[in-house]
């Protein structure tokens, strides 16, 4: 055997050099005159901690009940399951496959997450042998097969505890047959045993019937997904060893459980025994993270009107996946923290005071440079604006003075917002919107007293029932009652108990205003000598309704209510430094979040000194550079041409160019150009064509057909 083929066709191993692991302090700390990179960097990380662990346990708490009733129910299925023939309850109920529907709505990005939590539960406290099937990853019945039994047979924790520690048997199952069959007498070899059942203790301290009988659990997370055929075949396959194994299948479904009669005839889908589990919506997981995360004190960070919007834009219109909103939530704090400088601030606030005596001039500066400190200053008197601007000492006590101020300011807010939530959420067409998140954007778009759509509110208000008005003051109470209200808004409750009382007290007054005012007005002589317009107005005038006294006792309840609400309902960017904990960049998070992949192949093809930064590509991006990559060349000389383009007048374009590039002299015979340059043309072309621009076309000969135009 010769040498040199060998060499083509042996392996060789080069020992790795170790990688240099990225720190991500080294990207806050990209200017080294920044003194604040490592606060902030730490901040970042502390927050987001408490910010995760806090989703994590809303989405458990979210999904305790379904996953209970699934976990009994995959008990129960399997409680009757015996390897005597002669039972007649087990005969009875072989022939039908206990199967949980769960529907988990169309937010499939969630669905892994929800998923790995049910089988991760199933494993603690039913059974340990769980398989989990894609559709991605079974295109036939074979691959079907396979998955399930590798996942039930494979695992270390299925091995039998009886072999010593000092044997190396294991279980090889690339040489196993993988049928039923095969599985059946792999199981009836491991439980069918006299011995007395053991329990193997999970982590939890809850037992598992180890050595006893359990189910063997096989989640199919995307039915939908499955070719019917492969489904069918599959069904068919477990309906037939059931006598053999206890045998549970639960199906991940998106839309809804008639998802299964479309995808399996009738005479499959009857040998299933389906009960059906509905997943909690994504939209109450949504309005919890909203609630407990954004619209709280406890958490300094927030998202401006904007981003805001966008990320729900992104969840109700595109996805409405609450994992994709949590990311942008993510990636918008960590834009917050490397970005701003004053975002070193942005912590609790007895952390806050601590950071701000470690500011230097610099970090002070930084804070003399946001727009609404500006505005603060300006309206401030000229002494105290020279103070704010020269003095560091002034303006550390003016802004530990301003860190308390929107502390306060947020721990009013959000209970009124909830007060305002409680009042607008039934009103007829429903003015500020049916969710609370809907009044709170409000609130960050600008002053909501100042809104139609607040105005419109309190109009609808001042046309209440009694015991209307009464509930809505009920429920306000209730809320301001709690301990986490201010002491600012301890009087609130007892003035509207105060207006309760009145409207419980109404049967004990009789009296009307404005008959007084009427009386005296009616005994007023007419004028003797007027026109009828003179004549008209003044009687218009003198015609005064008389209001009632649950109606003066309602309009004063309702202006109380207004009164309040605008007083503790402003605007966040009306107050000073708000930069230090709301995130605006909204173009930051809809290019990177709602990235345009289409737009980005432009801009590579184009001007790719854009993603490469190399020196040698920078130039005008609308000429045609020799030193551009091939495929940058052709796209940019197929812009020059019309709907067709001839394959050999490009050829001779990018000949040439490549040519200039590397200072050819002579040049080659056009009808035999070099097979290099021809082979880096085709490539080229062809990568056109997999992006889309260009497709064959048999309009013409030795042409191409474009596809895009002006730019775009």
């Amino acid at each position: 055997m010769s040498t040199a083929g060998s060499v083509s066709k042996a392996c060789f191993v080069f020992k790795s050099k170790q990688k240099k692991v990225a720190n991500p302090e080294d990207y806050f700390c990209h200017d080294t005159s920044d003194s604040t990179a490592q606060t902030r960097h730490r901040a970042f990380h502390t927050l987001w901690d408490e910010l995760n662990t806090e989703i994590q346990i809303l989405q458990s708490d979210l999904n305790t009940r379904i996953f209970d009733d699934l976990i009994q129910f995959t008990q129960n299925a399997s409680s009757k399951f015996t390897f005597d023939p002669d039972d007649s309850t087990h005969q009875r109920v072989a022939y039908e496959i206990p199967t949980a529907a769960l529907v988990t709505g169309v937010n499939m990005p969630d669905h892994d997450v929800m998923f790995a939590n049910l089988i991760s539960l199933v494993r603690e406290k039913v059974s340990l042998y769980v398989a989990v099937l894609k559709s991605n990853d079974c295109p036939n019945v074979k691959s079907v097969m396979v998955k399930s039994i590798t996942q039930l047979m494979g695992n270390k924790d299925m091995m039998d505890d009886s072999i010593d520690d000092g044997d190396n048997t294991t279980v090889n199952i690339k040489k196993i047959n993988c049928t039923m069959s095969t599985l059946a007498a792999w199981y009836a070899d491991k439980f069918n045993k006299p011995s007395s059942p053991k329990k193997k203790r999970s982590s939890s301290g809850e037992g598992i019937e180890n050595s006893g009988c359990p189910p063997l659990v096989i989640v199919l997370e995307d039915l939908e997904g499955f070719p019917p055929h492969v489904l069918q075949d599959f069904v068919l396959i477990c309906s037939n060893h059931l006598t053999d194994l206890p045998i549970v299948l639960i199906l991940g479904i998106a839309t809804a459980v008639t998802a299964v009669h479309r995808v399996l005839p009738h005479s499959v889908s009857s040998l299933l025994c389906i009960e059906r589990f509905q997943a909690p919506p994504s939209t109450n997981y949504l309005t919890q993270v909203i609630n407990k995360v954004l619209m709280t004190p406890r958490h300094p960070f927030k998202l401006d009107a904007k981003v805001f919007q966008l990320l729900l834009d992104i969840f109700l219109y595109h996805d409405f996946s609450v994992l994709n909103f949590i990311r942008g939530l993510q990636f918008g704090l960590m834009d917050h923290f490397y970005s701003n400088p004053v975002s070193c601030l942005c912590c609790p606030l007895e952390d806050s005071l601590e950071t701000v005596k470690t500011l230097n001039h610099q970090n002070l500066e930084e804070m003399r440079k946001t727009a609404s400190f500006r505005k603060y200053v300006e309206s401030q008197p000229s002494k105290d604006q020279i103070l704010l601007l020269t003095d560091d000492k002034h303006l550390k006590k003016v802004v530990a003075d301003l860190l308390y101020s929107m502390d306060n300011y947020h721990r009013c807010f959000f209970p009124m917002l909830d007060c305002l939530h409680c009042l607008v959420k039934k009103l007829p067409k429903h003015p500020l919107g049916k969710q609370v998140r809907e009044v709170y954007c409000e609130c960050l778009k600008g002053n909501i007293s100042e809104t139609e759509a607040y105005k419109d509110a309190f109009s609808l208000l001042k046309a209440m029932s009694k015991d209307e008005m009464t509930i809505l003051l009920h429920q306000c109470i209730d809320r301001l009652a709690q301990e986490d209200v201010p002491e600012e808004l301890k009087s609130i409750p007892n003035n509207l108990r105060e207006f309760v009382n009145r409207f419980e007290n109404l049967e004990d007054l009789t009296q009307t205003v404005g008959d007084t005012t009427g009386d005296d007005e009616n005994t007023e002589a007419l004028p003797k000598k007027t026109d009828m317009h003179t004549l008209r107005k003044t009687l218009l005038e003198r015609k005064k309704k008389k209001l009632t006294v649950y109606e003066v006792i309602r309009t004063d309840t309702v202006e109380y209510l207004n009164e309040i609400c605008s007083k503790y309902l402003a605007c966040p960017r009306s107050q000073p430094l708000h930069e230090i904990f709301y995130y605006d960049s909204a173009s930051e998070i809809r290019r990177h979040i709602n990235g345009a992949p289409r737009t980005a192949i432009q801009t590579a093809l184009s001007n790719p000194y854009f993603y490469l930064q190399n020196p040698s590509l920078q130039g005008e991006s609308n000429s045609v550079s020799p030193a551009l990559p091939d495929v940058c060349i052709i796209y940019k000389l197929h812009l020059e041409c019309g709907r067709l383009i001839n394959m050999y007048d490009w050829l001779q374009a990018f000949i040439t160019l490549i040519h200039t590039r590397e200072g050819a002299e002579e040049e080659e015979d056009p009808k035999q150009p070099d097979k290099k340059l021809q082979a880096r043309f085709i490539r080229a072309v062809s990568e056109l064509q997999f992006l889309g621009f260009i497709k064959p076309t048999k309009r013409k000969t030795d042409h191409v057909a474009r596809l895009t135009w002006g730019g775009c």
